[in-house]
């Protein structure tokens, strides 16, 4: 079993934009991840086919909006990769729908309670906000009961079924959440001095 982050090392871990060089660990964050929760084969993201260059797969491209983006939680001074996550316009439903899916949230077992979930969380909804988004879904399984507790800390509610077309049909858990403006979340940065 892993030990939780030391505290004096979390001073070194960051969260940075998703690199080329991450899309080996990306993988198999994913690939553990889903292991550990039982949650492998068809109809998950194990199987998604941009698992092997996610780094391409979150880059919008040229001469467009920006409509995606994913972020790594790493340790700079190992260069470990701990965690990652993102956002992209949910497939199956048109731009004008202005939803998108939170995307490939997973944590190394040593990374998790230490709040880097609920920066990688808050991070993802305003990007996606900025995007021009109005809601976000996610799709999750039960048995990763600390993440869904977390989601509906920030707001996500479960719906009664999927939307658009994942292609992950053997998740059982289904959840969105309004997102604001962002003139609003600008406006709440000025008010706060950010």
């Amino acid at each position: 079993m892993s030990q939780p982050v030391h505290p004096a090392k979390a001073a070194s871990i960051v969260i940075r934009p998703v690199a080329p060089q991450d899309n080996a660990g990306l993988e198999a964050l994913v690939v553990d991840t889903l292991t550990e929760f039982g949650c492998v084969g068809p109809g998950f993201a194990s199987s998604d086919p941009e698992l092997k260059d996610l780094y391409t797969a979150y880059q919008t491209p040229p001469g467009q909006p920006r409509d995606r983006g994913y972020w790594v939680i790493v340790d700079e001074a190992d260069g470990l990769l701990l965690g990652g996550g993102g956002f992209s316009r949910l497939k199956g439903t048109a731009l004008q729908d202005a939803v998108c899916e939170l995307q490939k949230v997973y944590f190394r077992p040593e990374l998790r309670g230490l709040g880097f979930g609920r920066k990688m969380l808050e991070r993802c909804i305003e990007e996606a906000a900025l995007a021009g988004y109005r809601t976000m879904y996610l799709e999750t399984m039960p048995q990763m009961q600390s993440a869904v507790g977390l989601y509906e800390k920030f707001g996500f509610r479960f719906l009664p079924t999927y939307m658009g077309d994942t292609g992950h049909r053997s998740c059982t858990v289904f959840m969105s959440r309004p997102l604001e403006p962002a003139a609003s979340l600008e406006a709440k940065s000025e008010a706060v001095g950010v």
